[in-house]
């Protein structure tokens, strides 16, 4: 089966194409992944029209199931609520097989959810134990500002998180299960990917995870 991913941020599509390389399901090819500009508090139907030259770009590549990546930011509804109305866009437009995750809240609620693979950065993460605290074990997706709480853990000696460069370096050393332990929003691609650990449920982390 292959499978395509459209994301709503162009420095997100290369760091995420980093963290898809180091999934690996029997079975299933993961095509690079893409980006379109979406803008996420559009109505569900501009969203959908915005993909659509994506999503049969992906379709000419054979891909089989698509998925598309898109922030929560500061929306009220509910991730579900949102996922339900954007898959309704998609079907209204003809495209009814298109699944959609929900980002909660964004892309570095992903970036933070792997602790190891910051501590491997130690020239450039100095990781608090508030900042720990505030992610495990399965919170990463509760947390508002992901990209400000990345940016307290920046060692004195370098500048703010940047979203590319920074994105592209946490992504290669990211291990996907282990970001799966904190992040439902997570565990949900990892389920539209057919990852064995979450086949038939992403609701709760895998019992591999610590606990704490």
């Amino acid at each position: 089966m292959k499978i395509g991913i459209i994301v709503d941020g162009d420095a997100e599509s290369q760091a995420l194409f980093n963290l898809t390389q180091n999934i690996s399901i029997s079975g299933v090819q993961i095509l690079r992944p893409i980006y379109t500009d979406i803008q996420p508090k559009a109505s569900a139907e501009q969203i959908a029209k915005k993909a659509l030259d994506r999503i049969n770009f992906l379709l000419s590549k054979g891909a089989d199931r698509i998925i598309v990546l898109i922030d929560r930011e500061d929306a009220q509804d509910c991730p579900t609520d949102l996922k339900n109305g954007l898959e309704c866009g998609f079907v209204k437009i003809g495209c009814g097989e298109i699944s959609v995750v929900i980002k909660n809240r964004k892309f570095e609620n992903w970036l933070v959810s792997d602790l190891d693979a910051l501590r491997q950065m130690p020239r450039r993460f100095s990781l608090s134990k508030a900042f720990q605290n505030a992610i495990n074990p399965n919170k990463a997706d509760q947390i508002v500002d992901a990209e400000h709480l990345l940016n307290t853990i920046v060692t004195s000696r370098g500048p703010q998180y940047h979203k590319r460069k920074d994105a592209q370096n946490i992504t290669a050393k990211q291990n996907p299960l282990r970001i799966a332990c904190n992040s439902r929003s997570f565990r949900r691609f990892l389920h539209l990917l057919a990852h064995p650990k979450y086949s038939n449920q992403s609701k709760k982390p895998d019992n591999d995870c610590p606990k704490r």
